[in-house]
């Protein structure tokens, strides 16, 4: 009878974890996609750049942008 107790603990235990590895393997799985998705549009954006001819503007702006300290909005954003 105690045996028994033990496997119960025991199987219980080790479905906790497969549940937590499942919910683990989710989340990194998400992660992943969001990356590929932020690469993609990095490449368009970079592209667009060197299209529109606006490479010596990038480097400007992206050495001296600062966030704005003063924003009404909820989240920060860069300005010159």
């Amino acid at each position: 009878m105690a045996n028994n107790k033990k496997v119960v603990k025991e199987q219980k235990k080790y479905q906790n974890l497969q549940n937590r590895y499942e919910e683990m393997n989710n989340y990194l799985l998400d992660l992943i996609e969001d990356h590929r998705c932020a690469e993609e549009d990095l490449r368009y954006l970079n592209d667009f750049i060197h299209y529109k001819e606006l490479d010596e503007e990038f480097h400007y702006f992206r050495e001296h942008a600062h966030e704005d300290e003063n924003s009404e909005l909820p989240f920060p954003y860069l300005i010159l």
